[in-house]
Order: C-alpha cells, then sequence, then structure tokens
C-alpha cells in the first residue's frame, strides 16, 4: 500500500508541475506579446488579456487533478478546503473570461483563433 501511496504522490506532483508550466508559459508569452504591443502595437490588449486567462484556467484543471489525487491518498479536511478554494477560483474566472468572450465581435472572434 505505501508503494501505491508513493506512487500517487509522484503522479500529483508531476500533474501539478504541467499546471505550473502551462501558467508559466502562458505568462511568458503574453509578457512577449505585451511587449511586441508596446514596441510595435501588433497586439490587441483583450486578446493578450484573454489568452493568458485562458493559460491561467487551464493551469488550474491541472492543479484541481492534482489535488484530487492528492486528496485520495491522503483525506483529511485541510486538502478538501484547498481542493474546494482552487475549484471556486477556477469556476470564478471560468465565468467571466467566457462573459468577456461573448461580449467580443465577430471580427475580434476570428482575430482570436
Amino acid at each position: 500500500m505505501l508503494f501505491l501511496d508513493n506512487t500517487f504522490l509522484y503522479i500529483r506532483e508531476f500533474i501539478a508541475a504541467i499546471g505550473v508550466a502551462v501558467i508559466t508559459g502562458g505568462a511568458i508569452i503574453s509578457l512577449y506579446q505585451l511587449y511586441m504591443l508596446v514596441m510595435h502595437k501588433k497586439y490587441d490588449p483583450n486578446q493578450i488579456r484573454l489568452q493568458f486567462g485562458k493559460s491561467v484556467i487551464l493551469g488550474l484543471e491541472f492543479m484541481v487533478g492534482a489535488d484530487i489525487i492528492g486528496s485520495l491518498v491522503n483525506p483529511n479536511y485541510y486538502s478538501l478546503g484547498l481542493l474546494a478554494i482552487i475549484v471556486s477560483i477556477r469556476s470564478f474566472l471560468s465565468y467571466f473570461i467566457n462573459l468577456e468572450l461573448e461580449a467580443l465581435t465577430p471580427k475580434q472572434r476570428k482575430e482570436m483563433k
């Protein structure tokens, strides 16, 4: 049983690392686009903000998955509370990013793809 618990913990850490990498990658891309916006007016600020928001949501999805696996290994009130907070933040971000996407004009939506 100890082997299985350790395996789940490694899997949890790997999935959490993917989440961190996704958020970090999105931040780097957004910083580059922000630089290009300031220097060359090449990108739309709304596009940069929404793209970064999408990467944060995707990264949080991975972290929620990692926390679910972690709560299977060590179920306690702390891990369940942390999981509830992360899911709440992800739901909050998803809701408002989807509102902003719906407010875009068809031309802006086409440019986002």
